[in-house]
């Protein structure tokens, strides 16, 4: 069998599995373009409009967070979304029913005892009657049958009786009427123990903080550390717990670092591009610009501009707050300028100097550059070859 030589087999392998093509290159060239000048920001995604969820009024100043639903997570109206410590009020509560219970046990107590002296002094009064009656019978014979000593003791005996029913009667009004006094005054006591069990137990129903309407909940971040809110945070009344926002509201915060202050305006337009779908691209413009910067975080030594980009088109399906960004706005548009590629000029020494393909170099003068191209002034033609 005849063998192929080595270097034969090598020459041919390698012509096989070579992917690159040189004559595909394309060769780089001055040319003639529309020259963007951009500026790349990152920001997140956050919601202009939403129902903020926070710290109710409450007796006391301060409480704590006893359980916060999960940043992202989708709730019903109605569903629970956050719940404050609520210990203070239970034994609060505690308390209040059981002067309520107090309450209401005296005034049972006191009904059965005055349902027994009434019925006593309603006896009493029974059995006076009785005794006045028997009297007038006793009284009525006539002066001329009796002796004038029993006659005169059976007068005595009407009157005594007639006093004493009278007497009976006035203790029994006397405390029918202290009856009702007393029971009202009880039912006051019993009335406001029963409102301080029902103030209690809305101040705890009050720490149950729910849903007003359906949408995903978005955990507001800790004033003083970067993390979210979680349980056995402390807070404070009006502090913003969480936001259920309306995702059509959704725009882009961005940073603008403080060097770079000057360098963007409001007007110009912006592509927004999600990290978490880098293919899809978003139109969106600048909106409004912090005043003044702010540092990022607690004991931050750089400080940024708050950028606000407005979203030309909102994607519910994928878009979140929170979700970070990239943006990259368009600082200046120049249609038709004499552009050069980066890579071909060399920046070293006082004159920029512009490779060419012949293996010279020619000095030019360059204008304003981006990542990938610079606008070249004069110096050189449209259509001269180029090397990196």
């Amino acid at each position: 069998m005849r063998r192929i030589p080595l270097a034969v087999a090598f020459l041919v392998l390698a012509s096989c599995f070579s992917g690159y093509d040189t004559r595909s290159e394309r060769p780089l060239r001055v040319h003639r373009g529309r020259f963007v000048q951009t500026i790349v920001l990152t920001g997140e995604l956050e919601a202009s409009r939403g129902v903020n969820i926070s710290v109710p009024d409450l007796s006391t100043w301060q409480t704590s967070i006893k359980w916060l639903a999960q940043d992202g997570d989708e709730v019903k109206a109605g569903e629970r979304v956050a719940e404050l410590d609520n210990g203070t009020f239970t034994t609060d509560l505690d308390s209040k029913r059981q002067l309520e219970t107090q309450a209401l046990q005296e005034l049972q107590q006191k009904e059965a005892e005055w349902k027994a002296d009434l019925r006593l002094k309603g006896l009493d009064l029974d059995k006076k009657r009785g005794d006045l009656e028997k009297a007038k019978i006793e009284a009525a014979i006539p002066s001329d049958i009796l002796s004038a000593r029993d006659y005169q003791d059976r007068q005595i005996k009407l009157h005594r009786a007639e006093t004493e029913f009278a007497k009976a009667r006035e203790v029994l009004a006397s405390q029918r009427k202290a009856v009702v006094s007393d029971g009202a005054n009880l039912e006051l006591k019993l009335g406001r123990a029963a409102r301080d069990v029902k103030t209690a137990e809305e101040a705890i129903e009050l720490l149950t903080l729910r849903a007003p309407r359906g949408g995903i909940v978005v955990v507001h971040d800790h004033p003083w550390e970067p993390r979210k809110l979680q349980s056995g945070d402390g807070v404070w009344v009006g502090f913003p717990l969480a936001q259920i926002p309306d995702l059509d509201s959704l725009e882009v915060a961005a940073s603008l670092a403080d060097v770079d202050d000057g360098r963007v305006a409001v007007g110009m337009p912006a592509t927004v591009t999600l990290d978490g779908y880098p293919s899809l691209r978003f139109p969106g413009v600048v909106r409004a610009i912090s005043a003044v910067a702010q540092e990022g975080t607690r004991n931050a030594v750089r400080r940024a501009f708050r950028v606000v980009v407005d979203l030309g088109r909102v994607d519910a399906h994928l878009m979140r707050p929170g979700l970070s960004a990239r943006v990259e706005i368009r600082r200046r548009i120049q249609p038709n300028a004499l552009l050069v590629p980066r890579v071909s000029i060399d920046f070293e020494g006082k004159q920029p100097r512009v490779l060419l393909a012949s293996g010279k170099t020619v000095g030019v003068k360059v204008g304003e550059c981006n990542a990938q191209e610079c606008i070249v002034v004069s110096g050189i033609e449209e259509g001269t070859r180029l090397r990196s």
